[in-house]
Parts: structure tokens; sequence; C-alpha cells
């Protein structure tokens, strides 16, 4: 008796070898790990700057040299009010010459 496929959203969190078994016993499965460049070329052509608690984003950034036009990496700090407090909302310019959001330089 063949067993039925189920369609399934893995996370990004999800090491890729699962997702990969997971089709091979021949379930539908979306991986958000999958997406993460054409999100980064969507934000790209946006002229947006990515913020995120994902860490794959920033390797895409830094060892795959990913164009972009930045990634504001946040801490998980497991509380929504002290994250938000981490995000300075006022301070965020855009950039007339590249077309890209930017945040500016502290110090």
């Amino acid at each position: 008796m063949p067993r039925s496929s189920v369609r399934l959203l893995a996370d990004s969190n999800i090491v890729v070898q699962a997702v990969h078994a997971m089709r091979a016993a021949g379930h539908d499965v979306v991986y958000l790990g999958e997406r993460i460049r054409a999100l980064l070329a969507e934000a790209v052509a946006e002229g947006r700057i990515v913020v995120t608690k994902d860490h794959d984003i920033g390797v895409l950034v830094r060892r795959d040299l990913q164009p972009h036009c930045g990634v504001l990496l946040l801490d998980d700090l497991g509380d929504a009010a002290a994250e938000t407090d981490l995000i300075p909302c006022d301070t965020v310019v855009s950039s007339r010459s590249t077309g890209c959001a930017s945040l500016p330089e502290s110090g």
C-alpha cells in the first residue's frame, strides 16, 4: 500500500538534508531556506534593508557575497518590546546614490 504524500512547508532552520530526505520519501516540500536568496534579491530591487533574526541571510551576504542594501541582524531576546527598542526607527535615511535605504553610521 503506497504512503500518501504530505504537503509540507519547512522553515529555514530545518537542515537541508532533512528536506532532501522528505522529498526522497515522496513528500511535497517547500523549503524556506531555498527562498532566502529570492527575498534578498527582492530587497535589493526595492532598495530595502533586510531586518531579520535569520543568520542564513548573514551567511549569504558575508560568505557568498550576495548583493544587498544592508542587513540588520537582531538577536532573539524573546521579548517583543525589547526587540522593538533595538531599532532606531527615526534614524533610517534614504541614499539617493544607491537607491537603498540606509542607517547612519554610529559614532
